[in-house]
């Protein structure tokens, strides 16, 4: 074994309902909201492809996913050979880490960011170097600060999880200005369909400026498909075709690739999902108390206090399942009771 996976321990997913109801002696219904999932699910097209291609469960999928690359590129008007799919966000993480990283590079990112960035580039023998977090928000002036000539890869999560916060067009515009051109900026975008803020950057445009700037989107938030594993990166063709010849030939599966291409195409629903977020994310900061919330343009919204764990007990005493941190709580935006709940115990609760 790589002796560095000592350091690592296998991703631990948090306790089932069933679990947390024999763990805590709990009584009646309990409700996930600990991992950004989309509640209501996918567009119910997604069923339908499903559905109609259901007899096709005996051959490969098509390698590359061909029919949502199609979709994509002429959605977002880019050729097709910049775009990269993979089984969720996951694995084109690992995918890239794989091809790029060798003992004595380092990364450059953020501390309490996504830790799969950490977790690959350990895998990989590759120092990570991690500059805290500015009030929640991604010190970028920071993260250019410690860019070296080791430096390989640059893993930018906007906006970020698990804070919920974001960095505007003018500060990555800036931000791409200074940084080297030779080192790819990877910009993780997986909770942008939830995203109300004027200034958030227009990546694609950015990328016509910056060949090294990456962009990075997801199935498995917005579009309801978490299940089924299907993120993809937009990059340089070059990158591409590289990073083309880690992929498993068969990494998308064929029932993911119909599904993710019937929840693109339908927007509308899309839009109904991304619309009833904003207004319930609204009711959290309604409240006196979001003056302990960081900011959050996502599905999920960060609760900092010194007692997180007492908070998410409060929490699962109204059926809540929520994720805890260190230095605080982070709640999925659930179903209008939920919320309701939820912003009783946030109400009350002594931070």
């Amino acid at each position: 074994m790589k002796k560095q996976i000592e350091q690592l321990s296998a991703y631990q997913p948090g306790l089932s309902p069933r679990a947390l109801k024999e763990a805590y002696g709990i009584e009646g219904e309990l409700y996930k909201l600990a991992s950004n999932e989309n509640l209501h699910g996918p567009s119910p097209k997604v069923k339908e492809a499903i559905t109609a291609h259901l007899d096709e469960l005996y051959y490969y999928p098509e390698t590359g996913s061909p029919l949502l690359r199609e979709a994509i590129s002429n959605e977002l008007n880019i050729d097709e050979s910049r775009i990269l799919f993979g089984a969720g966000l996951d694995e084109v993480i690992l995918m890239i880490s794989r091809a790029v990283l060798t003992p004595g590079d380092n990364i450059v990112t953020s501390e309490m960011t996504f830790g799969q960035y950490t977790h690959n580039a350990v895998v990989e023998a590759a120092e990570v170097k991690q500059v805290p977090l500015n009030n929640g928000h991604f010190d970028l002036e920071g993260i250019l600060n410690a860019v070296d000539e080791h430096t390989k890869l640059i893993w930018l999560c906007n906006p970020n999880n698990p804070t919920g916060t974001y960095f505007t067009h003018e500060e990555l515009k800036h931000f791409l200005n200074e940084a080297p051109s030779n080192i790819p900026v990877l910009i993780d975008e997986a909770y942008a369909e939830f995203v109300t803020a004027d200034d958030f950057p227009n990546s694609l445009a950015l990328q016509q400026e910056h060949a090294n700037a990456f962009l990075l989107r997801t199935f498995s938030k917005a579009y309801g498909l978490a299940g089924l594993r299907v993120g993809y990166v937009i990059a340089a063709k070059e990158a591409i075709e590289k990073w083309n010849i880690i992929r498993p030939p068969f990494n998308v599966g064929r029932l993911s690739e119909y599904a993710a291409l019937a929840a693109f195409e339908d927007q509308a629903y899309l839009k109904s999902i991304t619309d009833y977020n904003a207004k319930e994310r609204e009711k959290f900061y309604a409240i006196p108390q979001s003056e302990h919330f960081y900011p959050s343009q996502t599905n999920f919204v960060f609760v900092n206090t010194n007692r997180p764990d007492a908070l998410y007990e409060e929490l699962l005493k109204v059926g809540c399942i929520t994720r805890p941190f260190p230095n605080g709580v982070r709640i999925t935006i659930g179903f209008p009771e939920q919320n309701d709940k939820m912003i009783e115990v946030l109400t009350s609760f002594d931070y």
